[in-house]
């Protein structure tokens, strides 16, 4: 009896000892692969060749930035959520957005974005009766329309940026706006409207880090750093979830009520913490 009591520890310890040694791995691997590449070694040129983008042809450096926007976004989601406690509309959401930010720019897609908020949060208690499916086709369907809407009026008018509207990522559109509808149904304006404008600052951040000057060279000459984000993540959700403004929303009437949490964040995780988004 009591061995089996023991059990449930003796497995969140093997949990984290499992752990550890990913966290060794994922910084120790990249590190040692980079360092192969010192040109004063013999491997710099093995290394060098096999493991290095540096001469990847300069029309696909666009499609290798898209795919850095991914773990890098992820990394500041997850210092946003863990670190600080600041809870936004999901992990996707932020990157996504970002890559909006990055077609049509910040300051029309948060235009474009914030009506189309208001529009797909109104419709949506008609559906609440519908199957998940459902829901989220007609929702699809709604923002594909509210995408071809300035496209019409541009094609009437002429006007080049309504028609570059249309670029806005579809699907950004679409999970943006069910989220932002869902914290509604279950948390209010003040929480719906606190988390919209964190995912907003989050993919911000994510934005002013894929514009830092050398970025992507720096990745493309050492794309085993990749792995590092990863490390990172796992280092913040291990040694720096402090969750320094955990239930902190200046927009709601008490400040420093905790917040109510969802159906993630129910069972609590090892440490006694939530583990919800």
């Amino acid at each position: 009896m009591n061995a089996r009591r023991t059990d449930p520890a003796r497995a969140w310890t093997d949990a984290a000892a499992e752990t550890d040694w990913l966290l060794v791995g994922l910084f120790a691997l990249p590190l040692g692969v980079a360092l192969a590449k010192i040109p004063l070694l013999p491997t710099s040129e093995f290394s060098g060749r096999f493991f290095s983008l540096a001469h990847l042809p300069a029309h696909i450096h666009q499609i290798a930035e898209n795919v850095l926007l991914v773990p890098l976004g992820a990394l500041v989601v997850v210092i946003f959520r863990l670190t600080l406690g600041v809870r936004v509309l999901g992990l996707f959401r932020p990157i996504l957005l970002t890559m909006a930010f990055q077609i049509i720019g910040v300051r029309i897609s948060i235009a474009f974005l914030l009506p189309a908020l208001v529009l797909i949060a109104f419709l949506r208690p008609m559906l609440k009766t519908n199957h998940n499916y459902a829901r989220l086709g007609v929702l699809l369907s709604l923002a594909s329309t509210f995408l071809f809407t300035p496209l019409i009026a541009g094609n009437w008018w002429d006007i080049t940026w309504l028609r570059d509207l249309v670029l806005f990522p579809v699907i950004a559109l679409c999970l943006t706006c069910e989220s932002f509808a869902k914290v509604l149904d279950r948390d209010g304006i003040c929480e719906a409207a606190w988390r919209t404008l964190t995912t907003v600052a989050a993919a911000l951040v994510i934005l002013a880090l894929t514009r830092v000057p050398g970025l992507l060279e720096f990745f493309l000459r050492f794309p085993e750093m990749l792995l590092v984000q990863a490390g990172c993540i796992v280092m913040i959700n291990k040694h720096l979830a402090f969750r320094l403004f955990e239930g902190r929303n200046p927009f709601a009437p008490h400040p420093g009520r905790p917040d109510p949490g969802t159906a993630d964040n129910a069972v609590p995780s090892p440490q006694g913490e939530p583990a919800g988004p």
